[in-house]
């Protein structure tokens, strides 16, 4: 017997020898732009279903706070990865050149910033919003393109008074009738009045894109010092997360189920309703269709960094390479949708 026993030992000794050590897993500090929803499913499905543990990465995943601090915390290395608005990220470095980092990974085909209203409160054109009250997390994206929107349709910004709120009560005040309007992504203002108890009809809007800022919004990146040490994981987390959007696209159901998975709290029907509004307008675009999902179109981008250096009024306009490398992508026939 105890012959038997050390001979079964030693098997398991060479078994384990043959098979080698256990891969290390890279870990990944990832944090969202804001509130979780069904619009960041693919990061949810990509960790429920185990895409990022494939690829050898050990992912945490917080919420975000706006995209402004979510830039600051990449910089500082808060956070190894994150979901910024990329025209945050195009401020950050034209003003930070040895600390900037570029967007590896395109989410939101389309901005979708927008400022919104209610129609009761007699609001018909942009210009109408001086005298009046906008309601603004400070670190919101939308709002730091404010002054942008603001030129293009006229509004001269020092008639606007600013209310700095929370992020968690932006909505609540503008139902309240406490602010007059809020900067934020349409189909998450809308759908938070909706659960607030706001009539749809009763919703305005003035989305940036029909005003001539043809922009990009969020996307994946990381930070400075993560992408130089870690540049297979990032590639590995790109190419779990665009599992995780396939996924989105040929099953919504799954990525309400895996948002509520991570946040319990959420009304499935409403981030039903967001994911419909977000996937149309801004995720799965035609372009998106057509061209795969995650790169841009660099005149595109190219104008767009233009417009919000001299929006901003920003000390150098940064080069397109700066503010989106595609080194990152796996190759087009991996993301298009099916």
């Amino acid at each position: 017997m105890r012959r038997m026993t050390r001979s079964l030992a030693l098997v398991a000794i060479i078994a384990a020898a043959a098979v080698g050590p256990a891969r290390a897993e890279t870990k990944i500090r990832f944090s969202l732009d804001w509130i979780p929803g069904t619009v960041h499913a693919p990061f949810f499905i990509a960790l429920y279903k185990g895409y990022y543990k494939a690829e050898g990465l050990d992912v945490t995943i917080d919420r975000g706070k706006g995209s402004a601090e979510l830039v600051r915390q990449l910089a500082s290395g808060v956070y190894d990865m994150g979901y910024p608005d990329i025209s945050v990220v195009t401020d950050f470095d034209s003003k930070n050149a040895d600390k900037g980092f570029p967007v590896l990974m395109m989410g939101y085909e389309q901005a979708p910033a927008a400022i919104v209203f209610l129609r009761s409160s007699g609001i018909k054109e942009p210009k109408q919003l001086e005298g009046r009250k906008l309601g603004s997390a400070a670190n919101d994206a939308t709002f730091k393109l404010f002054p942008i929107f603001a030129q293009h349709t006229g509004i001269d910004p020092s008639k606007v008074t600013i209310q700095y709120i929370e992020p968690k009560l932006r909505e609540v005040l503008l139902a309240k009738r406490e602010v007059d309007a809020i900067p934020g992504q349409i189909f998450n203002a809308m759908l938070e009045l909706k659960a607030k108890g706001v009539q749809e009809a009763d919703v305005g809007s003035f989305l940036y894109r029909d005003y001539g800022l043809d922009l990009y919004g969020n996307g994946v990146a990381a930070s400075r010092a993560f992408l130089k040490d870690n540049p297979n994981a990032v590639k590995g987390f790109i190419r779990a997360t665009i599992k995780g959007v396939r996924d989105l696209a040929r099953d919504p159901n799954l990525a309400v189920e895996m948002t509520l998975k991570y946040e319990p709290l959420l009304n499935a029907d409403i981030e039903r309703d967001r994911l419909k509004m977000a996937a149309s307008c801004c995720m799965l675009t035609p372009n998106v269709r057509k061209d795969g999902f995650g790169a841009v179109e660099e005149a595109r981008l190219k104008r767009g960094i233009a417009l919000i250096t001299q929006g901003y009024g920003l000390p150098r306009e940064p080069l397109t390479r700066e503010v989106f490398d595609p080194a990152f992508l796996p190759p087009q026939q991996d993301r298009m949708l099916q």
